[in-house]
């Protein structure tokens, strides 16, 4: 039998290192199932990672996760009980994800996935969209339209656990900041790039074709383009989040 002090770690490791890549995601989500038998034990790992000091970015992989996390629970030879944790602690999930209004739109992304797969129902995603509403306004009147505070606010930190990253001489971002930035939008590429393969089945002899025609953006489908406006969307306000936060502006 598995040590689980050793599983623990290797789970919080796996989850610590998630990025827009599906495999790192599944194999993720095969450990938890390799080690069901501590079921509850690796779910409050999960539950730690996002409210205990991840950054950012980190918390929207580890979001994006769970959907894969669902599916692969749901499915026959799967474990059920995780998609139960889920369904329980969902709220919760999505407080820590979505703090201060940041990740809004993953998180949104991720309910909508897992209400129309049937793992939470109408009624939880319709109440989880009202609160998520609520942050978005709360997010907009702390940018302001010069994405600056409005009189009277504090600006949120980027983690509950450390201090906002103080002003450089010229007034920019740090470079642990603009490496958070960069990274961010590495990886909506990369998810953006899954999205056109997964809605365009092409065999190798159309491979070249279907590159042209996603580079010319002549045949983007609707949802598509919404996926992409908000991608973008999302990044201008993550760049809006961190000079509010970090350099009060």
């Amino acid at each position: 039998m598995a040590d689980p002090f050793e599983v623990r770690m290797r789970f919080t490791n796996l989850l610590t290192h998630l990025s827009a890549s599906a495999t790192a995601s599944i194999k993720t989500a095969h450990y938890a199932l390799k080690h069901r038998d501590m079921d509850e034990d690796l779910h409050s790992c999960i539950i730690e990672n996002l409210e205990r000091g991840n950054n950012m970015n980190n918390r929207a992989n580890i979001m994006y996760f769970l959907e894969h996390h669902a599916d692969i629970n749901s499915k026959e030879g799967g474990h059920e009980a995780y998609v139960d944790m889920i369904r329980r602690d969902i709220q919760r999930i999505v407080d820590a994800v979505a703090q201060s209004g940041a990740n809004v739109k993953v998180v949104r992304r991720v309910v909508m996935g897992l209400g129309d797969k049937g793992v939470l129902s109408a009624q939880v995603t319709a109440g989880i969209e009202t609160g998520l509403k609520e942050k978005e306004d709360k997010m907009g009147k702390l940018l302001g339209d010069d994405d600056k505070p409005e009189d009277g606010d504090t600006p949120v930190q980027v983690d509950d656990t450390r201090k906002p990253t103080p002003r450089t001489a010229k007034g920019s971002v740090s470079k642990m900041d603009k490496r958070a930035i960069e990274q961010r939008i590495e990886e909506d590429r990369e998810r953006n790039k899954r999205l056109r393969e997964s809605v365009w089945a092409v065999s190798g002899d159309d491979q070249e074709e279907f590159d042209r025609m996603w580079e010319e953006e002549t045949n983007l489908s609707e949802d598509e383009r919404v996926i992409a406006d908000e991608e973008a969307e999302e990044r201008l306000q993550f760049v809006r989040y961190y000079k509010s936060t970090t350099l009060g502006r």
